[in-house]
């Protein structure tokens, strides 16, 4: 065959070999790339992507390397080793292909918007921005890359440009509930400048649709309250939070069954035993600050106060550690339940592979923060797994801590939040689960109380640089000048000083949290006043 019909004959067929690929039918792909040996940039695609499909990581460098000799061809490919390596958390190789995508010629808009998304993956709004300024440049006119856009400045605390970018989305999506409501949390409302009204002539219109009102509706219950309208504010955000309540799948029983296994099975004779003895390899130099609690108790503040030391780098919500445990429980075999599983993990080696790639996060400072909140179902996991960690429990008002989460829309977390019964239900259930732990791990947990960070910051700041080994720096408490991005439900507030607005907020909502109260109290939480016991 001449090699012009073999070309012909590869791009034919070409359609019919990815749905195979996609059909995992990888010896078929692999024949047809032999039969059909052609110099084209789709032959050099498809061997890649059977490579990325396959896990043949051996075949991936000598296919990338001959790319890139390419320059035409090399930021496509570096782009889907990117998308690949963050997908499967190879941080470090995926950020090696950005800088490939850095040095490449100029492409279109779908190509910068996609670049952006791989950097926001990595949970870095800096380095995505001005990707996606580029593609806003290309494609002006595109509402959703817009958003993206406005996203990433606000996270960056650009309020200015963000909420010019919103209003230009607004023109084309005048009902997009995501932009009313990240346009409501770009400023704080008052009597003269507000978004009320708008809002309230948004929600009644009738092509709204549900998921749209829940954003609206939390903007509107977000904006009273800023003006002090208490009982509309609550009446608003109930019923945002029931439509969203509405739209979800949870199982409360399932969780609190979870929990209570951890209580059984991780307790102190488990934590008595000797653990394996780490290989070379396990040992690592790098320290974790594991900084946890329930949402919206002051965790991004403690983050933030503690990211501002020269020696420490705070690499987000980090999800790695509870994916690592389930990947580990999974491969044990004959047991009955993941957390009966998970007593039987390695957890020197559970504990390296966490580092490793922590690693990639952490651009070289010798401490770094984990930030997840929901890691205080791991407490006892994380001190067998890596024993230097540090590990602060942020602890707030009981009442201050469910309202606060009642009126936050979580971005795909935290399914509780949005009815009271199931959400003091749960809190009920993570003290619980905190007691425990401080139990069969005493004095390895500092609980810090968030009414004691904002009414004495530096004490309080001192206290916990103790607990991690760390010298007191002076500008720690400047932390809501520092530049770096804030990707949390908490990105707006921590902008601002320090201040004890939001100490015992609850009390303006008290009759509507009787179903909170009423829960709290019977488990011995609170008192008939509502203060903590």
């Amino acid at each position: 065959m001449s090699s012009e019909a073999l070309l012909s004959s590869f791009l034919q067929l070409l359609p019919q070999v990815y749905q195979a690929l996609r059909q995992q039918q990888f010896q078929a792909v692999e024949t047809f790339l032999q039969r059909h040996q052609v110099d084209h940039p789709q032959w050099r695609v498809l061997a890649l992507e059977l490579a990325l499909s396959s896990g043949n990581d051996a075949a991936v460098v000598p296919i990338i390397t001959d790319i890139c000799r390419r320059r035409d061809e090399q930021a496509g490919a570096a782009l889907r080793l990117a998308q690949h390596y963050v997908a499967t958390r190879r941080r470090l190789e995926c950020r090696q292909m950005l800088a490939l995508i850095a040095e490449a010629p100029i492409q279109d808009a779908g190509f910068y918007r996609a670049v952006a998304a791989v950097y926001s993956a990595l949970d870095d709004p800096s380095a995505a921005l001005p990707w996606l300024e580029q593609a806003v440049s290309w494609s002006p006119q595109d509402a959703a890359l817009r958003f993206d856009l406005a996203l990433a400045q606000f996270f960056l605390n650009q309020m200015t440009a963000a909420q010019q970018n919103l209003a230009l989305v607004l023109e084309q999506l005048p009902l997009a509930g995501n932009v009313l409501h990240l346009r409501s949390a770009t400023r704080s409302a008052s009597n003269d400048d507000n978004h009320i009204a708008d809002l309230q002539q948004r929600l009644a219109q009738r092509a709204l649709r549900p998921q749209d009102a829940v954003g609206a509706g939390y903007a509107l219950a977000k904006e009273l309250e800023d003006i002090g309208d208490y009982a509309a504010a609550f009446v608003a955000l109930r019923q945002a939070a029931t439509q969203k309540r509405q739209q979800l799948r949870y199982d409360a029983r399932s969780e609190f069954a979870t929990f209570a296994a951890m209580r059984q099975h991780f307790n102190a004779a488990f934590f008595a035993q000797a653990g394996s003895v780490p290989t070379p390899a396990a040992i690592s130099t790098l320290k974790p600050i594991f900084i946890l609690g329930m949402p919206r108790t002051g965790t991004t503040l403690v983050e933030r106060i503690l990211g501002q030391h020269p020696d420490v780098i705070s690499i987000g919500e980090f999800p790695d550690f509870p994916q690592e445990v389930g990947l580990a429980a999974q491969q044990v075999q004959g047991v009955g339940s993941l957390v009966e599983a998970a007593l039987q993990i390695d957890y020197p080696a559970l504990g390296a592979r966490y580092l490793q790639q922590a690693a990639a996060m952490a651009q070289g400072k010798p401490i770094f923060i984990d930030k997840l909140p929901f890691n205080f179902i791991y407490c006892g996991l994380i001190k067998k797994a890596l024993p230097q960690a540090r590990i602060i429990h942020l602890v707030r008002d009981p009442l201050d801590t469910c309202f606060a989460i009642y009126k936050t829309l979580f971005n795909q977390v935290y399914s509780f939040s949005y009815q009271l019964d199931e959400l003091a239900d749960y809190f009920i259930e993570y003290k619980k689960l905190m007691a425990h732990w401080h139990q069969v791990l005493p004095g390895q947990i500092l609980d810090v109380h968030y009414e004691q960070v904002v009414a004495e910051p530096e004490s309080q700041a001192k206290r916990i640089l103790d607990w991690c080994d760390l010298p007191w720096q002076q500008d720690l408490l400047a932390f809501h000048q520092a530049k770096s991005a804030s990707t949390t439900a908490s990105a707006a507030q921590v902008r601002q000083p320090i201040h004890q607005k939001s100490v015992q907020k609850w009390r303006q909502f008290a009759n509507e949290l009787t179903p909170v109260r009423e829960r709290l109290f019977a488990a011995g939480l609170i008192d008939a006043s509502g203060d903590p016991v």
